[in-house]
């Protein structure tokens, strides 16, 4: 279990980031696999975002050239399987696949039920989602669980939609949108940068059950350990809260995407959340 070893496994790491990175042909470059539409940790440029620019700095901290190739999540295991890139950045622990995982989950995805506060100002269960016209993310039913799919399946009002249109809710064509927060905040500034301060006026329901933890898988043992000395040394001297910062001041992203590598190298910054994540990876194994 990753959670009860963060101390060691971020000292091993820290002390593992002095050394210099092996000579292996792997490492002259390094293909990353990344999904097309989880802004703004890829944004639509496909040249940045909160994800792209941490990866981008934790290989170049390795002296490591990254390209970034970018395809729908559906796509990115069987891609990995042919070879196309090195690294898959969604992926889960029990998915038996070739290559090295990462020690330990790299990001985390808590979705949500979104509503205005006035409309719907409390949601007690995801059974309620039958009641409204809900609008998700593409591929909601395939990881959000059972009960979710028994309140959406022969729903009249279900839609899933590739972008997420959270300006939607403002402009009353649904009354649920299924939704990370961060992901849900940046496509309602691109939709409607009329809004202001609107987050007084939201609700938001914790309704779907725990998040999900997504790992990196690697071609090589060499690639992971290039991966882990670099995201040490990027905690280590701060670069990661360097880049989050700028993505908090720019799209209100908060650290819940990295929380788990939070948790891993300081848990000092969340201890409650880091527990419960902890309670919850024991009860489950996921």
């Amino acid at each position: 279990m990753w959670f009860t070893a963060v101390v060691f496994a971020a000292a091993a790491a820290s002390s593992a980031a002095a050394e210099p990175a092996p000579a292996d042909p792997s490492l002259a470059s390094i293909k990353v696999g990344l999904q097309s539409a989880i802004a703004p940790f890829v944004l639509p440029d496909h040249a940045s975002g909160l994800f792209v620019d941490v990866l981008r700095a934790t290989f170049a901290s390795q002296q490591i050239a990254v390209e970034f190739i970018y395809l729908p999540n559906a796509g990115l295991d069987e891609q990995f399987r042919q070879g196309v890139f090195d690294v898959n950045t969604s992926t889960t622990a029990r998915q038996a696949q070739d290559g090295y995982l990462s020690r330990w989950p790299v990001s985390y995805f808590h979705n949500m039920a979104i509503t205005l506060r006035g409309k719907i100002p409390v949601l007690s269960s995801v059974g309620e989602l039958k009641k409204y016209r809900v609008t998700a993310f593409r591929n909601a039913r395939e990881v959000l669980g059972p009960a979710y799919v028994a309140a959406t399946t022969n729903h009249p009002h279900y839609r899933e939609a590739v972008t997420m249109p959270s300006g939607a809710l403002f402009l009353d064509r649904t009354d649920i949108i299924i939704s990370q927060p961060d992901v849900f905040r940046y496509y309602l500034k691109q939709q409607l940068p009329q809004k202001h301060n609107t987050e007084a006026e939201l609700a938001f329901h914790d309704v779907l059950g725990h998040g999900r933890f997504y790992w990196l898988r690697f071609r090589t043992e060499a690639q992971r350990t290039a991966f882990e000395r670099g995201i040490a040394q990027l905690y280590a001297s701060g670069e990661i809260d360097r880049i989050l910062e700028r993505y908090q001041r720019d799209y209100g992203v908060t650290r819940e995407f990295f929380i788990t590598l939070d948790c891993q190298f300081r848990p000092a910054l969340a201890p409650q959340q880091c527990k419960k994540l902890s309670e919850w990876w024991s009860e489950t194994h996921d």
